[in-house]
């Protein structure tokens, strides 16, 4: 047994099935002198990484994601998303008219095993459905011969258009449904997973502050973050500015929270709660507003209620083209340009958590990354046969960390539960305070041996 971060974990035969990869070098293979058990091994390793100058976390789907039992009281990944928006959301007829009319078939794997990947095929079809028919309206005469009906009934460009619009409505719906939880939430089924993100943050507030403030880039658009961040107390970035109508500005990311520190000088102090916030795919409260004179007109919306975000007519999931002349407009090329800048800096340190670096964008970002020789990734993941974190080790570059392995109850380390509970330290208030005093009462027996 081993007792980390307040927890109690049985490791699986003795440590055998964690895994803590440098490279392909499992480093708990080989001998410590501290002798200490592999679970807190890679906790001390891991307190370095959280004194190091630049950290950001890149949280997955799969951070969302808990169960209780069989049952999902969390936000579902995007596989189980795509099962049940095609078994249950899509009719048989809907699903042959997407084939046959557009092409695409959501039996194939692809489509099978990411949501994100046919809503995103949905949009570019739809941009170039846009596209040509604007230039045929530019161009057309009288002179141009009427189309067969026969031709014109298989592909006639406004069915086509009708169609592709349809669906991304029901699949956003949908994803409002699904990444508002409500059912769950009425109920308080999904209270451990506010509770596991409150202590993800809760944890990091206590990171050394005279280091940069943590950045937390999310492809999730669920809101749990914000719920844990609000609960807390602690001020965070987002990208959005504003009173009563909040709306994104990208150079508030260079912004910090500040509190005068000496009234006689011209003196400031970042304050310590505080964080940045980067929904790289965005989220279910953020829409497009036309009605706002301003040079971004992408709106956060305070009541998050699934009733008010079906009745807007924009809702800014996943990478969608607002520009005409532009298949990833703004916000998304603004907050992946943010995501590119931080990775770029020197001693850098990014921690994925519940990603299966299955967007080829951002993996491609973070390969960059990997130029700067003071970078390094942390991914807590399996590097099971087949997959991107599989190749990532094969690498065997020691800048890459892979870190997970079994827990007791069948718990996976690399998990964001047992991340939170296992792997990051707790330096609360408390614990500080405990370590003070047992440091008084060391030096106090030590002086009164020496007397």
């Amino acid at each position: 047994m081993s007792v980390v971060a307040g927890k109690i974990f049985k490791v699986m035969s003795e440590g055998k099935d964690i895994y803590f990869y440098k490279g392909t070098d499992n480093v708990l293979e080989k001998s410590d002198k501290s002798d200490l058990p592999p679970i807190e091994r890679i906790q001390k390793s891991f307190e370095k990484v959280l004194d190091g100058k630049n950290l950001s976390f890149l949280l997955g789907s799969g951070c969302s994601s808990y169960y209780e039992g069989e049952m999902e009281v969390g936000v579902s990944t995007m596989k189980p998303l795509a099962k049940k928006f095609y078994d249950d959301i899509l009719s048989e007829e809907e699903r042959d008219k997407l084939k046959t009319t557009l092409g695409i078939d959501v039996s194939l794997s692809k489509f099978k095993e990411n949501l994100e990947y046919f809503l995103g095929s949905l949009h570019s079809i739809q941009f170039f459905e846009e596209s040509i028919q604007a230039e045929q309206i530019q161009e057309t005469t009288h002179e141009a011969d009427e189309p067969k009906q026969e031709e014109q009934e298989e592909s006639d460009p406004k069915d086509r258009l009708s169609l592709i619009i349809k669906t991304v409505k029901k699949v956003k719906e949908f994803l409002i449904d699904e990444m508002l939880n409500e059912p769950n939430k009425k109920d308080g089924k999904d209270e451990p997973v506010n509770k596991l993100y409150e202590r993800f943050y809760r944890k990091l507030l206590y990171r050394n502050s005279n280091l940069p403030k943590p950045n937390i880039f999310t492809t999730n658009y669920d809101l749990y973050s914000e719920t844990a961040l609000d609960k807390l107390g602690i001020h965070y970035v987002n990208g959005f500015s504003g009173g009563i109508k909040k709306y994104f500005n990208p150079t508030i990311f260079n912004y910090a929270l500040a509190e005068r520190m000496d009234l006689s000088q011209n003196k400031w102090g970042v304050i310590d709660n505080f964080f940045y916030l980067y929904k790289i795919h965005g989220s279910i409260n953020w829409i497009q507003d036309v009605e706002g004179a301003k040079l971004f007109n992408v709106r956060e919306i305070q009541e998050t209620t699934a009733a008010v975000l079906k009745s807007m007519e924009t809702v800014m999931i996943h990478p969608t083209p607002l520009k005409h002349n532009a298949s990833l407009g703004s916000p998304y090329s603004d907050l992946f340009r943010e995501f590119q800048k931080k990775l770029m800096q020197n001693n850098n340190v990014l921690v994925t958590i519940g990603y299966s670096f299955s967007d080829e964008h951002i993996n491609n970002l973070i390969y960059q990354a990997f130029t700067i020789p003071s970078f390094r990734l942390i991914v807590l993941g399996s590097p099971a046969t087949g997959t991107e974190i599989e190749k990532l080790r094969s690498l065997n570059d020691p800048r890459i960390w892979i870190i997970g392995g079994e827990l007791e109850d069948e718990k996976k380390l690399h998990y964001f539960e047992g991340f939170v509970d296992a792997i990051l330290p707790d330096l609360t208030n408390d614990e500080i305070d405990d370590k003070i005093e047992n440091a008084i009462r060391t030096l106090f027996k030590r002086n009164e041996q020496g007397r």
